[in-house]
């Protein structure tokens, strides 16, 4: 059993001594620091003041510190903005952990080459697309692949174009305007066979309407050895001299609630959870089961077919990286219908599927089951043995 010792005392102080911020008010004065540029007018100041009163060369020096500084500054902007840039996807979605082609355009105005731009801020900082030349006085297009890792409506703020070429010393940056938004869709697992929760114990698969003896009145036919007397059409009977019965129809799939926790604010956890969720509400939804879907404390309702897919991808999407920031409870379940409640254990960094199946078990009240996924280990796999494991469930119970 692997053991986590405490880190000594010693060190945890001399630690806490070289990251505490004794002086956070002065931190607006010493900021330009971080920047390479600051140095470098700071070396400029320094070397001015050594020739001012130590040595002439301190001149020299000051003067090709200013000379650096210079093109450090001027030239970045210079092909900052003496280009024309776009970005934009290829397709409008994709999923998370996907390769997706994104074109980059830039028109280059000037007579000489524009070397190192860049695009930031279109899914974080870091650069989302790096150039190493673009030939002067044409417009150029690339083709870069890039892997999304997390869902989302990119971009959550205005890209910028930058550039630091040729020192390095400081990034000259402008809004890039003419961008087209890139939709991530959280990562779909497959689930191999299919949940007792799809109703099958009350109607075959698939979509439209079936012959029963409950839901809305559909027409009358013929009577059949088994059907019950009350619904037997009096009327109809007399009319034509033979029995006829009144024809209901209900849904081909009983109703399935799912329930997403979107409170956590755990980025890696949370977003295990709503994987786990589109992998459940696609599997349901690609059998055409209907579902009642809340996504923490809002509701999201969808159609049939890949329209309503997209409709549910978009909104699992739209959650934001770190939750939603507000506690919700899961809705109540009607009586008789099954429920599927996806939620985190901070303390186990588990992610919780619990399975309300009132059919399930030996008993009136149905079963419950809890299967727990590992973020850390290959959730593909946990998620192909879904159902399996239910299943167990149920044979155990």
């Amino acid at each position: 059993m692997a053991m986590v010792h405490d880190v000594p005392a010693a060190q945890s102080r001399l630690s806490r001594l070289m990251t505490t911020d004794f002086c956070p008010w002065a931190n607006r004065f010493v900021y330009w620091l971080k920047e390479p540029i600051g140095w470098f007018v700071l070396a400029t100041v320094i070397s001015a003041t050594v020739g001012l009163y130590v040595n002439p060369i301190g001149w020299t020096l000051a003067a090709s510190l200013l000379a650096i500084i210079a093109v450090g500054m001027v030239w970045p902007l210079i092909a900052v903005y003496g280009s024309s840039c776009r970005l934009e996807p290829e397709f409008e979605t994709t999923q998370e952990e996907s390769n997706c082609r994104m074109l980059f355009s830039v028109a280059n105005r000037l007579p000489v080459p524009v070397w190192g731009l860049s695009v930031e801020q279109y899914f974080d900082q870091s650069p989302t697309v790096a150039l190493s030349s673009v030939p002067p006085l044409s417009t150029a297009e690339f083709g870069i692949e890039i892997r999304p890792r997390l869902r989302g409506h990119y971009p959550q703020q205005t890209p910028q174009v930058a550039c630091s070429f040729p020192f390095g010393i400081w990034t000259a940056r402008r809004p890039l305007r003419q961008v087209a938004p890139l939709t991530v869709w959280p990562q779909v697992f497959e689930i191999a066979g299919v949940s007792s929760l799809a109703g099958r114990d009350l109607a075959d698969e698939g979509e439209g309407q079936r012959g029963g003896r409950s839901g809305d009145f559909v027409g009358i036919r013929g009577f059949r050895r088994g059907d019950s007397a009350k619904f037997i059409h009096w009327i109809a009977s007399v009319r034509t001299d033979s029995l006829v019965v009144t024809e209901r129809g209900g849904p081909e799939c009983a109703e399935v609630s799912l329930w997403l926790d979107t409170s956590e604010s755990d980025v890696e956890l949370l977003a295990c959870q709503v994987r786990v969720a589109a992998s459940i509400a696609v599997h349901f939804q690609s059998r055409a089961t209907p579902m009642r879907v809340v996504l923490g404390d809002r509701p999201v309702r969808f159609a049939a077919g890949s329209r309503g897919r997209r409709h549910l991808l978009d909104a699992l999407a739209a959650i934001p990286a770190t939750g939603s920031g507000r506690s919700s409870r899961s809705p109540t379940t009607a009586h008789g219908q099954a429920g599927i409640r996806i939620q985190a254990d901070p303390a186990c960094q588990r992610v919780l599927v619990l399975i309300d199946d009132p059919r399930g078990g030996r008993r009136a009240g149905g079963v419950r089951s809890r299967i727990e996924i590992d973020p850390m280990e290959n959730v593909s796999g946990q998620m192909e043995r879904l159902w399996r494991e239910v299943n167990d469930v149920h044979r155990a119970a």
